[in-house]
């Protein structure tokens, strides 16, 4: 797609904040990535173009170098188009932007890619580029990727560099890519440090955790067929009971309490200020961690490293190499209605435990696209990549 026709596509997703300057973004290098088209997360920097983490309070803001991640795919020859919208300061899930538009989910009529990477699921839904990086706190890859119907990894450890990141949470974010298939996916990966997917699942056991709500309907007829695929890939499919001592529900509480604690000491400055131009929720949700109570704060740590050591534990006192569920309950949601409570549900574990992730796109329900999830072992980045290869991209009516 030309310049023009990006700029013109993109008038009506509100996908981008900023394009990169046409000599910028320029013809590939020479590398694995030479002929791919990326586009960056609005907290990642790209050099030249603003760096707002998605807020008008931090409009002015110009980035003086490449994040490293950034770099790394430029050496290997990608187009960087620009920066992507995403929610203000990555806490949130609509990527409903007062400051640079309602991005919109190219697979339906107001209805929203999710979040807080956002403007990076709905950008290679719509074909503007090949891949996106996004940034991960409790599911902010993994859910565009399910409601865009493309692929997001989210990497554990510090395998892919922080650095030149705009953060929500240290505790519990991550940078990684979405792409539109899984040998793009994988290209982009590697680019950035991460590993080749593992050549086989031969012998491999994954587990569905009994005691977490089960998929009903169509969904769990797609989840069913994807566990096929996975018996069929030579892995074995078991169900056990996590028994973590407490519900989703109260642990997104405990995440979301670290997310507004840490959020607030990177935004504090905006936050002193009252017209610094912070949406007034999002101020809002800093302002209450700002305001805390240290034993509430240490006991959502607790509950966080509790989960991380319960959970690890029974990945290992199984042998398991992964858990898997759907990615959420649901399809993309309209905007004026917003997320149901339960959209994090699934994909805040492995952002607490700290371990690798993946969604990719298993099918369509009600004529929108759903996500396969798996989390897999410490230091089985190679294993999450390799699940993608199981699902064949979606074709989105045109």
């Amino acid at each position: 797609m030309d310049r023009a026709g990006l700029q013109a596509a993109n008038q009506a997703l509100h996908a981008f904040i900023e394009f990169a300057p046409a000599d910028d973004a320029g013809t590939a290098l020479s590398g694995p990535l030479a002929g791919l088209s990326l586009g960056v997360k609005g907290n990642i920097a790209v050099a030249g173009l603003a760096n707002t983490g998605g807020s008008a309070a931090r409009r002015h803001a110009v980035a003086s170098q490449d994040a490293p991640v950034v770099a790394r795919l430029r050496q290997a020859g990608a187009q960087i188009l620009g920066t992507l919208n995403m929610h203000e300061g990555a806490l949130g899930a609509t990527t409903d932007n007062k400051a640079y538009g309602r991005c919109l989910n190219p697979w339906g009529q107001n209805l929203s890619p999710g979040g807080s990477s956002g403007g990076s699921g709905a950008a290679i839904a719509a074909g503007l580029v090949d891949a996106a990086l996004g940034t991960d706190t409790m599911g902010s890859i993994r859910l565009p990727a399910a409601y865009c119907g493309v692929y997001g990894w989210k990497p554990a450890g510090r395998l892919i560099p922080q650095t030149g990141v705009i953060p929500l949470s240290p505790t519990l974010d991550q940078v990684g890519p979405l792409a539109k298939d899984p040998a793009t996916l994988w290209a982009v990966a590697k680019a950035m440090g991460g590993p080749m997917p593992s050549a086989s699942l031969s012998g491999l056991c994954f587990a569905i955790a009994r005691d977490r709500p089960a998929p009903s309907g169509e969904l769990a007829f797609l989840f069913d067929q994807a566990c096929g695929r996975l018996r069929g890939a030579g892995a074995e499919v078991m169900e056990l009971d996590l028994d973590l001592g407490l519900t989703d529900a109260q642990l997104l509480r405990a995440c979301l309490y670290v997310c507004e604690v840490e959020g607030a000491r990177e935004w504090a400055g905006e936050l002193a200020d009252p017209d610094s131009g912070l949406d007034p929720h999002f101020r809002a949700m800093l302002d209450y961690g700002r305001q805390l109570s240290s034993e509430r704060i240490d006991q959502a740590y607790g509950i966080l490293a509790d989960v991380k050591e319960k959970l690890r534990a029974r990945l290992a006192e199984h042998g398991l190499a992964g858990i898997i569920s759907p990615t959420v309950s649901h399809v993309a949601f309209d905007h004026d209605i917003g997320p149901p409570p339960d959209q994090a549900f699934a994909t805040q574990y492995a952002n607490v435990a700290d371990l690798p992730a993946i969604s990719a796109p298993m099918g369509l329900v009600d004529g929108l696209p759903v996500g396969f999830h798996a989390m897999t072992a410490p230091g089985r980045d190679d294993l999450a990549l390799a699940l993608a290869a199981l699902f064949p991209p979606l074709t989105r009516p045109s």
